[in-house]
């Protein structure tokens, strides 16, 4: 919520609260017959249960309503109105709203005035009466049920308006799961409220209690009820999130995924993966903010402490529910407006690899059963990445060339065949260049093999730099190298050859000598290059290469070296 949505709240409040009071007041009198003693010990029932709420996404559920409508059918509409203004100061002083957040005071308070005020209203016009009962529950039934209607209605509009409007939630829906929870928790609570409106009628004070105290008790159990739901269906999702993340064997699919899953499964309004295997400092491979999505990031989390920091160092979650707890520990990455942050480690053989951290603007939207949950699912993903690192690392060394870190010809030939293959649905021209050093062998009886195999690795490097991505670089074999070239005329693959010849040739390469006590040689290496372009030079895999295998040697090994020459045929 902005702070001019806040101004206008409280002046709102300010402007309306009294009136209305003054107004319920005014037209429905306080019925106080009998022992006043009596709203004090109903106001201490609203109280405790105040203090128990149910946060369902962020939102903070009680079951008040029930010994309200005692409250209402005993001594009408005012003083039903203030109890409740009351308990909710209750309720949000336990909750320890912060600075922050004060605009809750009002927007709860304005809130449960209404659904007071619509379902007391109702009540009257169906032809309902307060007071003592009068032992006949008929006339009274038409009315209750209104009553209990509008409220959970009214109350379900307010808190739509309030999440769309107020608190700006997109995909916000009116109908879900959670409101057909709390119409039925509701349901439940009114009838044991209408049955303590009339016990009180005959025993007086003492049905307070009979009825309070298994109201009471009844509160707690459907509060741990829905605890061990929330915690059943979380598990179930994690199960899920698990399976799913695991079948993936590429690392930024699996991060995207999990970041995904996690922000609808969570409150979450900021998120960060971090990797701490191979860093010293924790690293940022993966990040969701609100106002941005999904995003990857490779930033080392250099601040000198921090949440993420303690959780890497002691190797142990941290829940915080509200920004006071954590703001003097950190300076790190977590905006102004974060309020709840969980922290987990990602362990695998008892070490620690990495880091997840979680946060919303929101207080108290993390609770403890969430670290265990987030724990599952840390494992779950440092697994996966664990998996496809390995499957990324056995790929790579499927694909390259251990010494030069290029492309071997195994891998080379399956996407020269792949070109071939698909080159009717895209007929864009493409070349072979196919080089030779020429005089390699002088080389290596020279100065040794080991120079050979530096001299090899910055020909490698050389012919990466000069074609970047135009194309695909790869070891053909001994001192020979093969490139295919994307969407290059001949004539034109005829220069990019020409450009790797002067690359090689123009600049000389260091080395250290292997048979001269390791001293530092500088030499100079010329290629042979031989170029054959697709469809006119060959018009499948092997056509091509052995067509610029014999422009390499006829028409530059042949004529002098340090040539390019073009297929002719």
């Amino acid at each position: 919520m902005t702070a001019i949505m806040k101004r206008k709240v409280w002046i709102v409040w300010l402007l309306c609260w009294p009136l209305l009071i003054f107004a319920t007041f005014y037209f429905f009198p306080p019925d106080f017959t009998g022992n006043k003693a009596d709203v004090l010990a109903l106001f201490v029932l609203l109280a405790v249960v105040a203090m128990m709420p149910i946060n369902v996404k962020g939102t903070d559920l009680f079951f008040i309503q029930g010994i309200s409508l005692a409250v209402f059918l005993r001594y009408g509409l005012f003083v039903e109105t203030i109890l409740t203004q009351l308990a909710i100061l209750v309720f949000l002083l336990n909750l320890r709203v912060t600075k922050k957040d004060s605009h809750r005071y009002p927007v709860n308070m304005l809130m449960f005035m209404i659904v007071s005020l619509v379902s007391g209203g109702l009540f009257y016009l169906l032809g309902g009466s307060t007071g003592e009962f009068s032992g006949n529950a008929i006339t009274q039934l038409v009315p209750s049920i209104g009553y209990i209607l509008s409220l959970i209605i009214v109350n379900q509009i307010l808190l739509h308006f309030l999440r769309i409007y107020i608190y700006k939630e997109v995909n916000t829906k009116f109908f879900d799961k959670d409101m057909l929870w709390e119409a039925i928790s509701t349901g439940v609570t009114l009838p044991v409220g209408f049955l303590l409106y009339m016990l009180h009628t005959y025993l007086g004070t003492i049905a307070i209690f009979f009825v309070g105290v298994p109201f009471v008790l009844a509160s707690l159990m459907l509060r741990l009820y829905y605890s061990s739901r929330k915690v059943n269906d979380l598990l179930q999702q994690t199960s899920e999130i698990g399976q799913q993340i695991t079948q993936s064997l590429d690392i930024d699919e699996i991060l995207d995924l999990f970041l995904y899953e996690v922000k609808d499964m969570f409150v979450v309004d900021y998120a960060y993966i971090m990797d701490a295997e191979q860093v010293e400092n924790l690293r940022i491979i993966k990040s969701f903010e609100k106002e941005i999505g999904i995003q990857a990031s490779a930033k080392d989390h250099s601040f000198e402490e921090g949440i993420s920091r303690r959780v890497w160092r002691s190797g142990r979650s941290r829940l915080y529910t509200k920004r006071a707890q954590w703001k003097n520990l950190t300076q790190g990455i977590l905006p102004q407006t974060a309020n709840a942050v969980i922290s987990v480690p990602m362990k695998r053989n008892k070490k620690v690899v990495g880091i997840i951290t979680l946060a919303t603007d929101r207080v108290r939207s993390y609770e403890k059963h969430h670290i265990l949950v987030m724990q599952i699912l840390a494992n779950y993903l440092a697994v996966a990445v664990d998996n496809a690192r390995h499957y990324e690392e056995t790929k790579r060394r499927s694909e390259r060339c251990p010494l030069t870190n290029l492309y071997n010809f195994r891998f080379f030939n399956e996407v020269l065949n792949e070109k071939c293959n698909r080159f009717d649905e895209n007929p864009a021209p493409f070349s072979i260049i196919l080089l030779d050093l020429d005089h390699f062998k002088k080389v290596n009886d020279t100065f040794g093999h080991h120079s050979g195999n530096d001299v090899l690795c910055g020909v490698a490097n050389r012919l990466e730099e000069e074609i970047g991505n135009k194309g695909t670089v790869a070891r053909f074999g001994g001192e020979e190298f093969v490139v295919l070239l994307e969407n290059h005329f001949h004539n034109e693959s005829l220069q990019v050859a020409e450009d790797l010849r002067c690359a090689i040739a123009d600049q000389p390469f260091e080395i250290f000598s292997d048979l001269d006590n390791g001293d530092r040689q500088v030499i100079y290496v010329t290629a042979s290059i031989g170029v054959a372009t697709a469809p006119d030079q060959g018009e499948d895999a092997q056509t091509l290469i052995r067509n610029a295998d014999r422009a390499m040697y006829t028409g530059a090994k042949q004529q002098g070296r340090n040539r390019v020459a073009s297929y002719v045929g």
